[in-house]
């Protein structure tokens, strides 16, 4: 057995955040780190997710080191410069 809810297209709705009332269909469910909170903001009021927030929630594959390096070539040893004397 299902519940049928009522499709009101003036229905109105409180914002849990400031207060304010504004139609139910522009409000916007809030959600912190992907879990929806059981909470309805306007437009002003909502604050979507920052991908920093899901820091850590996804393996990383970074790898640093190379299979088989090679080592640098040594250069030839520059002179240091000695700037021309005046006089």
């Amino acid at each position: 057995m299902t519940i049928a809810y009522a499709r009101g297209t003036r229905s109105l709705g409180i914002c849990d955040r400031c207060g304010f009332r504004f139609l139910l269909n522009t409000l916007k469910a809030e959600s912190v780190r992907g879990i929806k909170m059981n909470q309805r903001v306007c437009d002003s009021c909502y604050d979507p997710d920052h991908p920093q927030n899901f820091q850590g929630m996804k393996p990383i594959y970074d790898p640093q080191a190379l299979r088989m390096p090679r080592p640098d070539i040594p250069e030839a040893p520059v002179p240091p410069y000695v700037p021309p004397t005046i006089g």
